[in-house]
């Protein structure tokens, strides 16, 4: 039996205001609810599923965003960052890196930190 990793099962985030974030991540970046139940409520997009949590920790409580960067990987970015901007989510500039990956930024409303790119062509 080999102890390695399958893959990325779901993203899983404390929130600060359930609701706020619920319509955050439904209703600004367009991501389908897939459930909820009480105090938690998950999002598919891609391949991956985000589960959003109503803060009811009691160490580590209010801790939000910091140390925490989650990737988006686009097939068009500046369509991306179009919709993203009407819809009214505050996003960076799109730029290209070094590297080779056209990108921009947006945080959520707890501060969690995305990114949205794609491998220039070349």
């Amino acid at each position: 039996m080999s102890s390695a990793a399958n893959g990325l099962g779901y993203v899983f985030l404390y929130v600060s205001d359930l609701e706020r974030s619920r319509r955050f991540y439904g209703q600004a970046l367009g991501w389908t609810e897939t459930m909820q139940q009480g105090e938690v409520v998950g999002f598919r997009f891609g391949g991956l599923q985000l589960v959003i949590h109503a803060d009811n920790r009691t160490q580590g409580k209010g801790e939000y965003g910091g140390g925490v960067w989650l990737a988006l990987e686009v097939p068009d970015v500046d369509a991306m960052h179009r919709e993203l901007t009407g819809r009214g989510v505050t996003v960076t500039p799109v730029h290209d890196q070094h590297w080779g990956e056209r990108m921009f930024y947006f945080s959520d409303p707890d501060g969690f930190h995305w990114s949205c790119g794609s491998q220039k062509s070349r």
